[in-house]
């Protein structure tokens, strides 16, 4: 059986038969993602429209806050909304060659103290002419200039950011694993697992956060590489390392050969690698939590990012801290004494320094 083979022509996650099976991205093409599974074409449309479609939000904010440090991160462009307001204007923040820089959300119209209008700017050229003709052919203005607002990085800003560990990223992960073992011909361990049942939203609590050791894993990636391990046998788990750095596990079901899968992405090249590995060995992650546990897996999630970063030549070198946390509901939480870990954590925002 080749790896891309689908047992059957069956759909490993509603088990169809014969179904209009479409091309399924394993790392998805807001990622930068090129090689593909066959999977059907309902199956593909609600995963791209649910948990898929929020996550892309999430992870391109997240590639705009990682290319501050002063990264080249424009292979897969990436646009942060509304991120920034600086006079009563609000700019999106996209990752450019030399780190994040900012962008008008929207053309702005400028009026005097009379509600006269005055000028304004626009995205582009293009689009600040269309705007000039549009106001002087409607009437609101004899003439007008609208001027471009050419996107600038910007250096006198400290990014703050909530990245939330939540269902949805979750439910990426675990499908993330899901097409890894369906690329290496375990479509028929997908269809009899639970994973089917939790990326449809009938099962609850699959994946959590990799509390356990990860350090193989992470030898094994390039720095800030999207990467994905699978392990099969006794214990059998998946681990996913988003942005090289944030880690989640997917629990699996047994499975009679020890073998395992390495799948990586580099969001900075491009460069997409599949390939079977030695096992590293068992892994598992426990059914409670306490504080201290958790922060040290943030702290340790901060290491790594800033570690990969300087090994991929930023610029500004990160200087990260965790002010909240947002783990989302699939671990048990037991907090010794006052907390303030904040689980509900705000929307994106940005403060000067």
């Amino acid at each position: 059986m080749t790896p891309n083979d689908n047992t059957e022509s069956m759909c490993p996650y509603c088990n169809t038969p014969n179904p209009e099976l479409t091309d399924d991205h394993i790392f998805p093409q807001f990622l930068g993602g090129r090689r593909i599974v066959k999977i059907c074409r309902e199956c593909n449309s609600r995963f791209g429209q649910t948990f898929e479609a929020s996550t892309s939000r999430q992870l391109k904010c997240l590639q705009v806050f990682i290319s501050h440090f002063g990264l080249d991160m424009t292979r897969n462009s990436a646009t942060w909304p509304s991120a920034l307001v600086i006079d009563n204007i609000t700019y999106d923040l996209t990752s450019g060659p030399d780190g994040a820089q900012y962008v008008l959300s929207k053309p702005v119209v400028n009026r005097d103290s009379m509600g006269k209008i005055t000028g304004g700017k626009a995205r582009s050229i293009s689009e600040a002419q269309t705007i000039a003709k549009g106001l002087i052919k409607s009437g609101h203005a004899k003439e007008v200039e609208i001027t471009q607002d050419a996107g600038a990085p910007f250096q006198d800003m400290i990014l703050t950011a909530s990245f939330s560990f939540n269902p949805n990223l979750y439910r990426f992960a675990t499908k993330l694993v899901a097409a890894v073992l369906i690329r290496f011909g375990k479509a028929r361990l997908v269809s009899n697992s639970q994973i089917p049942a939790y990326l449809h939203g009938k099962d609850v609590h699959l994946a959590t956060l990799a509390y356990c050791d990860i350090g193989p894993i992470i030898k094994l990636r390039p720095p800030l590489a999207h990467t994905i391990y699978v392990e099969l046998g006794d214990v059998s788990y998946g681990v996913v390392l988003l942005f090289g750095f944030q880690k989640l596990f997917v629990p699996l079901p047994f499975a009679p050969k020890n073998e395992a899968f390495l799948a990586t992405l580099d969001p900075m090249t491009g460069d997409e690698n599949f390939q079977n590995v030695e096992p590293i060995g068992p892994r598992t992650v426990p059914s409670y939590i306490r504080e201290p546990d958790v922060r040290r897996h943030i702290h340790e999630m901060n290491t790594i990012l800033t570690q990969d970063a300087i090994l991929r030549g930023a610029k500004h070198p990160p200087n990260l801290e965790t002010k909240e946390l947002d783990l989302g509901p699939p671990a048990t939480f037991v907090v010794d004494g006052p907390s303030s870990i904040n689980f509900g954590s705000p929307a994106p925002r940005e403060s000067k320094k």
